[in-house]
């Protein structure tokens, strides 16, 4: 089989979730298509979605949060609107590519196949996988074969905004295949040359670096030993990183700045915690990882719901700014609180969730 998977460039966790099936579907001697839906959009609108959202996104979170309860309520026309214009030019690479099934890792690319599907008689089997703890803002308007959610207690949420049972699938967020194979902490940290230190802790606010990230890194150095780790995260976000490296340059044996980086299964592996906001990929990586996780209340939206699920079922610990991690921070390096608890209560969450998707897709 040939499958289309269909993603959009605003943050990075979508293109992760698409890699992730694609190295799955691979393996098992599938071709895959996979490309950004926003290509088949007008150069500037495409533009404005893209690097207006990551803007929003990165340097003002609240607005973001106002944005996505906006949509919560009420579709916006405009995203609407250019779903249709949109769905005709990806159709025609779909031809040419010769697809036999799509794949959406996004709500963008399934609503152009929605249209598709309804008003152009397109019959491609569409499956549509939710990367984060919710159900979207539109997930019930679309016109696809089968929806994956991320966990089974979901499905009443999806049932509730109006999409049909038998199209749920709680198939959990793919993620790469690194994340989930058995490492111990001694040989990551070999890996990543750390070896020696007490404990390792991993501040990562997903792929722009946003968040209250260089304040957090203060207040956690303060309270480290001289044997302690911080390796501190920061994506693609250059000014972040350069910042980070004028603050911590004197103290290179307890803090490590990272930019861009290929290894976070292994500094996943190699750590004791994982600071970070509530991304939908970020957090099952860390599933898979078995890694415990603390999360900064950073970005309001959908990562909310992502924070809210986890916290709930006892799965991560929560702090809501920088100042409220502190005493968060002085329980788990003192003993008092046991990280490792969280990680016992994950039983009920999928693993190996690239493959679910596959067996799924394949079937079709």
């Amino acid at each position: 089989m040939k499958i289309a998977i269909l993603s959009c460039n605003t943050g990075g966790g979508h293109n992760t979730a698409a890699a992730a099936v694609s190295e799955v579907l691979q393996q098992r001697g599938h071709s895959c298509y996979v490309c950004n839906a926003l290509e088949f959009m007008p150069k500037t609108a495409a533009q404005v979605i893209s690097k207006g959202h990551n803007f929003v996104y990165r340097h003002t979170p609240k607005l973001f949060g106002i944005g996505y309860r906006f949509e919560e309520k009420y579709q916006p026309s405009l995203f609407t609107d250019q779903s249709i214009k949109a769905a005709l030019p990806l159709y025609e690479e779909l031809q040419r590519q010769k697809v036999d099934a799509v794949l959406c890792v996004h709500l963008f690319p399934a609503t152009m196949m929605t249209e598709l599907r309804r008003n152009h008689g397109v019959t491609l089997p569409t499956w549509f996988v939710s990367t984060d703890f919710t159900c979207y803002p539109g997930v019930s308007d679309l016109d696809v074969d089968g929806i994956c959610m991320p966990h089974e207690e979901l499905r009443q949420d999806f049932v509730a905004a109006g999409v049909p049972d038998h199209l749920l699938h709680a198939t959990g967020i793919p993620v790469r295949q690194v994340f989930s194979q058995p490492m111990s902490r001694e040989e990551a940290r070999r890996q990543l040359g750390i070896e020696g230190k007490n404990r390792v802790l991993v501040l990562a606010c997903g792929s722009m670096g946003a968040g209250p990230v260089r304040e957090v890194a203060h207040t956690i150095v303060g309270r480290l030993r001289k044997d302690d780790l911080l390796v501190t995260v920061c994506g693609n976000n250059e000014r972040l990183k350069q910042q980070m490296d004028a603050d911590f340059w004197y103290n290179a044996e307890q803090v490590r700045v990272v930019g861009f980086t290929k290894q976070m299964d292994l500094y996943m592996h190699a750590a004791d915690l994982l600071i970070t906001k509530a991304g939908g990929l970020t957090t099952s990586e860390a599933l898979a990882a078995q890694v415990p996780i603390l999360y900064l209340d950073a970005v309001p939206g959908c990562e909310t719901y992502n924070l809210d699920f986890m916290v709930s079922h006892g799965c991560a610990l929560l702090s809501h700014d920088e100042n409220d991690i502190a005493p968060v921070l002085t329980g788990i390096l003192t003993g008092a609180i046991d990280p490792q608890t969280m990680v016992q209560r994950r039983t009920s969450f999928p693993v190996h969730s690239a493959e679910i998707v596959c067996d799924l897709l394949c079937k079709e």
